[in-house]
């Protein structure tokens, strides 16, 4: 069944009376949710507990603020729920000994991933949660019910995703793929006065559809700039240690390439977009980085000219320089979805500044991300990233999840935490 050996959620002090036991996994829409809950029936006795009832429960929750005004709006996804044991069940109670009764749920298709994107306190934002929600029915009306919740990470089932992850982790290695393509050109000048350069990027990724999570995709970005015209003698003459205007980047790091997520929340008549970037500049990434020298060209028209005149000095050209940076990227954030009430889309985004006022060129490439799950997958398998540095892979914030999703020691007992 995939249960955990030791207790995922066990307490330091006292021992709860109620345990759910499950794998610290990433499930996927449609698949079956499958586990033990353990009860400790001293535990039990002693808090009066008649009955333990187990939920499963997922909703679209949004909540805006605007002045005074407190806006929310839920939407339900799944609503399960089933008893496990209540006295006088057909489950024996062992004294005062434990017992493991296994259960077992079966998601939705189609749900949307886990998600949350709100600020401390919960007064602004949106959050997908699922949750395992085991309830301690206890006797006497004025008596609280206990309640012990432990967070569930879902992911849409993605068939299509799930093939093309051997595809990209092939084409990381060997570059055997057809390319997507993003292309800026663009004419910049140092200052007010002055002839125009001409400056071009380029963003290159697989042209695969869709960008699964989880795996390295590979990226080509190809920089070129093209000097304003000037004669062969003042080129020959230029130092050769001084950088020709506009110069490319001479490394990765002096480029800005991120993801952008946009985040659009409803909450009944209230609206906000909420921007966030995350850039790829992991300090274990490896960035295979081609510059080489500048090349003078000369322009065709005056090329024709030198044959008739044959005054090589006054020839005229510009100045030619290229860089190209190839690595990988790895997505571990929420995929793209769309709720009443939630919507998650991303862009790809790279910035590529140049000496003077306004002379930054910006790249823009929408992408869809999926989840490349076709199947339940322990964390632990997805944290085994290509990074040198083995102390990063816990690091890594799967799906951007909090630390209750992984943690096997935090025990979730309020609802309305994340």
């Amino acid at each position: 069944m995939g249960i955990l050996a030791n207790s995922p959620f066990a307490s330091t002090s006292a021992r709860p009376a109620i345990l759910i036991h499950i794998p610290r996994s990433v499930f996927v829409s449609g698949c079956a949710i499958e586990g033990e809950i353990e009860l400790d029936f001293r535990q039990l006795r002693e808090d009066n507990i008649r009955e333990v009832q187990l939920l499963l429960d997922g909703a679209a929750r949004t909540i805006l603020t605007t002045d005074t005004t407190t806006c929310t709006e839920d939407i339900p996804l799944v609503r399960e729920e089933i008893v496990v044991w209540s006295q006088g069940s057909s489950y024996p109670a062992p004294g005062e000994g434990t017992l493991r009764i296994p259960f077992r749920f079966q998601l939705p298709p189609d749900l949307p991933p886990s998600f949350r994107d709100q600020k401390p306190p919960w007064s602004e934002g949106g959050a997908i949660r699922y949750s395992l929600i085991a309830v301690g029915v206890r006797a006497g009306t004025l008596n609280q019910n206990r309640r012990v919740r432990v967070p569930l990470a879902v992911v849409q089932r993605d068939a299509v995703g799930a093939a093309l992850r051997k595809k990209l982790s092939a084409a990381a290695n060997d570059g055997e793929i057809p390319w997507k393509v993003g292309c800026v050109e663009e004419r910049i000048r140092r200052g007010l006065w002055g002839d125009y350069a001409v400056v071009q990027a380029e963003l290159r990724i697989p042209d695969v559809g869709v960008c699964p999570l989880f795996v390295p995709i590979p990226f080509v970005i190809e920089i070129k700039t093209i000097s304003p015209p000037v004669a062969r003698a003042k080129a020959e003459a230029y130092p050769t240690d001084k950088p020709v205007f506009p110069p490319v980047p001479s490394s990765y790091q002096a480029l800005e390439f991120k993801l952008q997520q946009m985040v659009r929340v409803r909450a009944q008549y209230f609206k906000q977009r909420t921007p966030k970037d995350i850039v790829f500049r992991d300090p274990t990434m490896i960035v295979d980085e081609d510059v080489p020298q500048r090349r003078w060209v000369p322009l065709d028209a005056e090329s024709a000219d030198e044959k008739k005149t044959g005054d090589s000095a006054e020839l005229k050209g510009t100045w030619v320089q290229h860089a190209t940076f190839r690595s990988t990227f790895r997505l571990d954030c929420p995929h793209t979805f769309n709720v009443d009430n939630i919507r998650c889309e991303y862009t790809l985004e790279l910035k590529v500044p140049f000496p003077g006022l306004g002379n930054t060129i910006n790249v823009s490439m929408p992408i869809t991300i999926t989840s490349g799950l076709d199947a339940p997958i322990l964390r632990d398998e997805l944290a085994e990233a290509p990074v040198s540095d083995p102390s990063q892979v816990s690091r890594r914030n799967i799906l951007d999840l909090p630390p209750a999703y992984w943690d096997a020691t935090n025990v979730e007992c309020d609802d309305d935490k994340a």
